[in-house]
C-alpha cells in the first residue's frame, strides 16, 4: 500500500523532531555523568606558614563599675529624727555629722547611770572603811593574846574579863569573822562599782549614737530617712539604786542597740559611696571562671569611653557561684589603675582577661587543627598526608605547637574561604599563599616588628 505523499511529509516531520530530542539528551547526559570537571581555584583549600610569634589566650565579659567602698550607715539608738544635714551628691569626711534625733531619754538614761555610778563609789569607800576597822581589831586581839598576863589584882581580873565580854557581847561576832565579812562586801562594792562604770558608758555611747556620723569618706548617694521620722533600733534603759544600812549601794542599767550597718542594700537613713575608688565587677561563667585568678592583669573598656583601654587587674574571684536561668557564673572584681574623668558608677565595662601567654612560641591557625579525642593533627600543603601534632596555649583564632612542625612549614586549613582575612590587635592583615589564595593572618609573625602576636 502507498501512502499519499502528504502524509509520507508529515511522517518525516515527526521523525526528525524526535531524532533532535534524542540528541539533545544525549548531550545532557554526557555533561552530567561522564565529562569531568575542569580543575576549579575555588576548590582549592588555603593554606598556612607555621610562624613564631606570641600567643595569647584571654576570657571576656561584661560588668558595671561600682564603687570599692560603700556604706549604709543606721541610727544605733532609736529616736524622731530633728535634723538631717546632708543631701544627695554632698561629699562628706569620715565621722561627719549627717543627721540627729531626739537625744532627750537617752540623756535622762545617762543621768540614772551617772547617779548609780556615785553611789555604787560611796559604797566602796564605806566598805573599804569597814574592811580597815576590822583589820585593826583583829591585831589588837592578836596582840592581846600574846602579851603575858598580868598578875590580878583583887577585882581586876573580873573587871578586865567582863570588858572582855562586853565587848563581845558588843560586835557579836569574832576580830576573824568580822574581817572576812568586811572583805566580802568590799568584794561585791567593787563588782557593783564596775557594772555602773559600764553601765555609764554604755549611756554615753547611746547619747553620742543620737548623732549618725559617717564611717566612711564618700559622697551622699541617697537619703532614705525624713525629719519627723522614727529612726535607729531599740534603747531601753533602767536604773535603780538602794542604800543599806552597811553602806552598799547595788546598781543596775542596761542599753541595748543595733549596730551600724554597712551595706549597698540602701536599708541605711543614708547612702554613701567613694566615687573616687571605682571597681569593676562582672561575673563570668564557670567554663572561665576556673581559667582566671587574683593578680592577673586585664583591659577594660567603656561604652560610654569608646576607643579608651584601660588597665587592671584581678583582685578577687567569688567563692561562692551565682546561678541566673540555669546558668553558673562567679563574680570577679578588678581594680582600675586609672579612671577618666567621667567615670561614673553603674556605667557599662568590658573587660578581657588574659589567661595564658606563650613568649616565642610557633603557632598555626586553630581552623587547622582537627582534634579527635585527645589527638591533634594537621593536613600537610605539600600532599604528605596529616601530622600529629602538640599544641600549648590555645587562642581563640591561633594555637601554639609544642612538638610535630617547624617554622615555615606549610599546611592546610580545614576552614575559612579563599581570599578570607584574619583580625589580630583589632587590624586586620591578609598574606597571599601559593595557588592564589589569602590566609587570615598570614606573615604575622613578622609583621609585629619583635615577632610577637597575640592570638584571642
Amino acid at each position: 500500500m502507498v501512502l499519499p505523499r502528504h502524509k509520507l511529509r508529515g511522517l518525516s516531520f515527526v521523525n526528525v523532531a524526535l531524532a533532535a530530542v534524542i540528541l539533545v539528551i544525549g548531550v545532557t547526559a554526557y555533561f552530567l555523568f561522564f565529562k569531568k570537571d575542569p580543575p576549579a581555584a575555588s576548590a582549592t583549600r588555603p593554606t598556612a606558614a607555621v610562624q613564631r610569634g606570641e600567643v595569647t589566650a584571654s576570657v571576656s565579659s561584661s560588668g558595671t563599675l561600682q564603687s570599692s567602698q560603700t556604706a549604709s550607715p543606721q541610727f544605733e539608738t532609736s529616736g524622731t529624727v530633728t535634723q538631717v544635714l546632708v543631701k544627695v551628691g554632698q561629699v562628706v569626711a569620715k565621722g561627719a555629722a549627717i543627721a540627729k534625733i531626739d537625744p532627750s531619754a537617752a540623756g535622762r538614761q545617762l543621768r540614772i547611770a551617772q547617779q548609780n555610778q556615785i553611789a555604787a563609789a560611796n559604797s566602796v569607800t564605806a566598805a573599804e572603811e569597814t574592811l580597815s576597822d576590822a583589820e585593826e581589831a583583829l591585831e589588837e586581839a592578836e596582840e592581846a593574846s600574846a602579851s603575858p598576863t598580868p598578875t590580878p589584882t583583887p577585882g581586876n581580873g573580873q573587871e578586865q574579863q567582863q570588858q572582855t565580854q562586853s565587848q563581845g557581847q558588843a560586835q557579836g561576832q569574832s576580830p576573824e569573822v568580822a574581817v572576812s565579812n568586811a572583805e566580802a562586801s568590799l568584794a561585791k562594792a567593787k563588782a557593783d562599782k564596775e557594772q555602773a562604770d559600764q553601765n555609764v558608758e554604755a549611756a554615753q555611747a547611746a547619747v553620742d549614737a543620737t548623732t549618725l556620723k559617717a564611717p566612711i569618706a564618700g559622697t551622699i548617694t541617697a537619703v532614705n530617712g525624713t525629719v519627723g521620722s522614727v529612726a535607729g533600733g531599740s534603747s531601753s534603759g533602767s536604773g535603780t539604786g538602794s542604800t543599806s544600812g552597811q553602806g552598799s549601794t547595788s546598781g543596775q542599767g542596761s542599753v541595748s542597740s543595733s549596730s551600724t550597718s554597712s551595706s549597698t542594700s540602701g536599708t541605711g537613713f543614708v547612702d554613701i559611696a567613694d566615687l573616687k575608688a571605682l571597681q569593676v565587677v562582672a561575673a563570668f561563667p564557670e567554663a572561665d571562671a576556673i581559667k582566671i585568678k587574683a593578680g592577673q592583669t586585664a583591659t577594660v573598656s567603656l561604652n560610654a569611653e569608646p576607643g579608651t583601654t584601660l588597665t587592671a587587674s584581678l583582685a578577687s574571684v567569688s567563692p561562692t557561684p551565682t546561678t541566673t536561668n540555669g546558668v553558673v557564673s562567679y563574680s570577679a572584681t578588678f581594680s582600675l589603675a586609672k579612671l577618666p574623668a567621667n567615670a561614673r558608677m553603674g556605667q557599662t565595662a568590658n573587660v578581657t582577661v588574659q589567661t595564658a601567654k606563650a613568649a616565642d612560641a610557633l603557632y598555626v591557625p586553630s581552623t587547622a587543627i582537627a582534634t579527635t579525642g585527645t589527638t591533634y593533627t594537621v593536613t600537610m600543603a605539600d600532599g604528605s598526608g596529616t601530622r600529629e601534632i602538640q599544641v600549648g596555649v590555645r587562642g581563640d583564632s591561633y594555637t601554639q605547637i609544642t612538638s610535630g612542625l617547624n617554622e615555615g612549614d606549610q599546611i592546610e586549613l580545614l576552614q575559612g574561604a579563599i581570599g578570607g582575612t584574619g583580625t589580630q590587635n583589632g587590624q586586620n592583615r591578609q598574606g597571599q599563599q601559593p595557588g592564589g589564595g589569602q590566609l587570615p593572618g598570614a606573615g604575622v609573625g613578622q609583621g609585629t616588628g619583635a615577632g610577637g602576636f597575640r592570638g584571642r
